[in-house]
This record gives C-alpha cells, sequence and structure tokens, in this order.
C-alpha cells in the first residue's frame, strides 16, 4: 500500500505541477479550438479575466504539496476542485471528449483520500463546537 500512495502522489503531483505550470507559461502545444464552440467561448471568458492564472497557481502549489508527502492532505484539498472542474468541463463543454486524463487523476486523487483518510475523518462530525 505504501508504495501504491508514493506512486500516486509523483504521478498526480507530477502531473499537476506540469499542468499548473502550463497554465502560468505555456510550454506544450495546445491544439486550436474550433471557432465559437463552447470550450472556445469558454477559454474567451476565462483567459483575459486571469482566472486561469489563478487554477495555475493552485494546481502547482497542489501538486508540490502532494509530492512533498508531510503536506499531502492539504495538498489534495487544493487539488479536488479543480479535478471537479476539469470533470465538468470535459463532461458540459465538450460532451465527453478528453475526459481519460481527468478520470485518471480523480482515480488518483480519490485513492490517495482513502489513503490519507484519518487526515479527513475529523471533517465528518456531526458535533462540531467552537471553542
Amino acid at each position: 500500500m505504501k508504495i501504491a500512495v508514493i506512486i500516486c502522489r509523483v504521478l498526480l503531483g507530477a502531473g499537476f505541477i506540469v499542468f499548473g505550470l502550463n497554465i502560468l507559461h505555456p510550454f506544450l502545444p495546445m491544439p486550436p479550438l474550433p471557432e465559437n464552440s463552447r470550450p472556445a467561448q469558454f477559454g474567451a471568458l476565462m483567459g483575459p479575466t486571469h482566472w486561469m492564472a489563478l487554477v495555475g497557481v493552485f494546481q502547482l502549489l497542489g501538486g508540490l504539496l502532494v509530492i512533498i508527502g508531510r503536506t499531502a492532505p492539504m495538498g489534495l484539498v487544493l487539488l479536488a476542485p479543480v479535478l471537479v472542474n476539469v470533470l465538468a468541463f470535459h463532461v458540459f463543454l465538450q460532451d465527453g471528449s478528453g475526459i481519460a486524463p481527468g478520470l485518471v487523476f480523480s482515480a488518483f486523487e480519490i485513492f490517495l483520500i482513502y489513503a490519507y483518510r484519518k487526515y479527513f475523518l475529523p471533517i465528518f462530525t456531526v458535533n462540531a463546537r467552537v471553542d
């Protein structure tokens, strides 16, 4: 189990570091989006507002925290909403096309959340009190 956790941490963390850096400073080629398509309209909205730069920062930071190991639970918390948005983008804007990497990263995320479950269990309480 420990080796599987390390492998998943490295793959998930490295993937988000690379893709986060690519958002902040593009170095991977991206195919052009069809004009007036839903993904192109989404990109036209997100690009000029610098929203994607914020997403890139969270991807980079979350990936680094996951790779470090001791901070993996915090990294998983930062990456979970990013993964939800990745899956939503592919499902709702691309009709499921290109969803495979998002599903693989989501599987890594879910496995790691399970592996670090003792750090997440206190969140699911019905007796929360302010001290």
